[in-house]
């Protein structure tokens, strides 16, 4: 039987361009212009992969797939359709369970390949079909090898798990690796009530508890501890900040910062980078089998630049890079020259999203007083780190006087080195 495809968009175009191109490959294709039509439609329904946009009037994307999402039953794969923009929320709409993202203007190349892959993920049991998309921590490092021993003590509890580690370091691989012998893991969507989700019926993992607001944090303390008693599932609880930097955030409560005493560290590359030539062979096989992208091969001298690189970006810089390398050329052998030349794209773009955007989330529960508050905590403590710590450095790049700059960090709780 043809497998079933929903294509939601709100321009006609597309939507009948689309459908004209999948029925040519064998598809069956329905089309819902919004949310409201593929609400409509899904009731009637279960189609075998949803074709999403991100940007459609009144319920955009991003939020119609949390909807979806937000009960944990709902398996049918999803691949985000954006726009030139919106690259970076196709993106983020991952941590909600996309399973993929297409960029616009669409390449039917790209597209039809993207839809098989979904397509052939999802063949199994619709658990089993993410388990086998699922990322593991690659290589034989002294860092590594002694995660997996510590995360595999830990499978045969439920006890709360707390990580700490860098952007793009990999902590959403790790607490997979560690949910695996529970099975699939849910991930947490800052909209959801954490008293609904309980009893667990997965590992939930929250990507970062500074996403949450001060209420939510509450709830989950005491999820915790009726978590310990009533269930065989775990809390993971992530975070890029420390322990030092959680303890002295105000929108920390502050006996949940006290479990990141505890924290498993997850190391940046810079510190395991022995085992990049076994990362770019494993991402090299990732986006072959799961993308279609064609195989490619790193010899030593390539393998050796690559670990002297400096990754800015960590671990998702490094598949940014593989994925990039293996779009240039069906060519088996990659030269050199090639890696320097996507390197310098690859940097360049990292070091300006790094530099110039920042991701917030606000808990719309706050005042508007907290609201900014939270804002400029954020603001601040990211232009504090790109400016060295310097508060001279940070008055300038903020536009603001030092003396009032003080007073400003020392409310929010940010601490600097003295000048």
């Amino acid at each position: 039987m043809s497998a079933r495809i929903l294509v939601v968009d709100d321009e006609p175009d597309i939507r009948f361009l689309l459908k004209d191109i999948l029925e040519d490959e064998g598809y069956l294709v329905d089309v819902a212009e919004h949310a409201k039509a593929a609400n409509e439609i899904r009731r009637t329904i279960d189609p075998d992969l949803v074709l999403l946009d991100i940007w459609m009037p009144e319920v955009d994307g991003v939020t119609l797939l949390k909807q979806w999402k937000s009960s944990g039953r709902d398996h049918c794969p999803v691949v985000m359709m954006s726009g030139h923009g919106t690259v970076e929320t196709a993106v983020e709409a991952t941590r909600y369970g996309a399973i993929d993202f297409v960029e616009k203007p669409l390449s039917m190349a790209k597209l039809i390949s993207t839809v098989k892959a979904a397509l052939a993920g999802s063949s199994q049991d619709p658990r089993q079909g993410s388990r086998r998309r699922r990322e593991e921590p690659v290589g034989n490092s002294l860092f590594v090898q002694n995660l997996k021993q510590r995360m595999q003590d830990l499978r045969g509890s439920n006890q709360a798990v707390f990580l700490s580690g860098p952007v793009g370091s990999g902590r959403r691989i790790w607490a997979d690796y560690l949910s695996e012998s529970a099975g699939d893991m849910d991930i947490f969507d800052t909209g959801q009530d954490i008293r609904e989700l309980l009893p667990l019926k997965a590992n939930l993992y929250i990507e970062d508890i500074t996403d949450l607001g001060l209420e939510q944090q509450a709830e989950l303390l005491a999820a915790i501890q009726l978590t310990n008693q009533d269930s065989k599932f775990r809390f993971i609880v992530s975070s890029r900040f420390d322990y030092d930097e959680l303890k002295n955030n105000a929108r920390v409560e502050p006996r949940l910062a006290e479990m990141w005493r505890a924290a498993i560290i997850i190391p940046p590359l810079d510190n395991h980078i022995e085992d990049i030539p076994q990362l770019l062979e494993y991402y090299v096989n990732w986006y072959s089998d799961h993308e279609q992208l064609p195989y490619r091969h790193f010899d030593v001298a390539a393998q050796n630049l690559l670990r002297n690189h400096p990754w800015a970006g960590d671990i998702t810089q490094l598949k940014q890079f593989v994925k990039a390398i293996l779009k240039n050329s069906d060519s088996e052998n990659i030269e050199l020259s090639e890696i320097e030349a996507t390197l310098r794209a690859i940097t360049a773009k990292a070091a300006t999203e790094m530099n110039d955007k920042m991701q917030i989330t606000i808990d719309l529960n706050l005042d508007l007083r907290e609201a900014r508050e939270a804002f400029e905590r954020e603001y601040l403590s990211r232009h504090l780190a790109l400016s060295g710590n310097n508060v001279s450095e940070l008055a300038r790049r903020v536009g603001q006087e030092r003396t009032h700059l003080y007073r400003k960090l020392k409310s929010l709780g940010l601490q600097t080195k003295k000048q």
